[in-house]
């Protein structure tokens, strides 16, 4: 298979499946809240063996406590997913809250009176307005947030996979 014929089809499958996340977002949101699960189980398994088979690792102790706690957090989401989704999208309205206010900073320190100041405002202000608006709507927010988030960023990434694709074909390469 060609590079761009396999670019076109993972953009295409991503596509698809953002479209699915967006039509369907409280199971997207589960699902998100379930893979988050898994990668902490994984994380926090493979810390722990990390932590006790290699005698030579600095702050073995710690290094080992927080894979516990990877680990029991993961083991918490998947056998509570729904609270699990929640705690996630606590955790989304904040950083875009802490996202949001360091852009207000930096446009009023770093980029203060050049074109860039109010590209930065702007995209302070929404992910302000977002961060309140997830956790000023809790719980209900929980159930499509990260759906959405989801859908996007897969329409986002299909679509560029599809024109990288498209484009790698244009100018001749396979």
């Amino acid at each position: 298979m060609k590079g761009s014929t396999a670019l076109i089809i993972a953009g295409v499958v991503a596509l698809i499946g953002g479209i699915i996340a967006l039509a369907f977002p409280l199971p997207a949101s589960l699902a998100v809240a379930i893979f988050v699960g898994w990668a902490f189980v994984f994380s926090g398994t493979l810390g722990l063996w990390a932590a006790f088979s290699d005698g030579t690792l600095p702050n073995r102790g710690w290094f080992g406590l927080l894979s516990l706690l990877n680990l029991v957090l993961g083991v918490w989401m998947l056998a509570r997913p729904l609270e699990g989704m929640i705690s996630l999208t606590i955790v989304v309205g904040v950083l875009f809250l802490l996202s949001g206010g360091s852009r207000l900073y930096l446009a009023a320190t770093e980029y203060r009176g050049s074109q860039m100041m109010w590209t930065m405002v702007l995209s302070a202000l929404i992910s302000v307005g977002l961060g309140l608006y997830i956790l000023f709507r809790l719980p209900q927010a929980s159930a499509v947030a990260l759906g959405v988030l989801l859908a996007v960023e897969l329409i986002v990434v299909g679509t560029a996979l599809l024109m990288a694709g498209m484009a790698t074909r244009r100018i001749g390469r396979p």
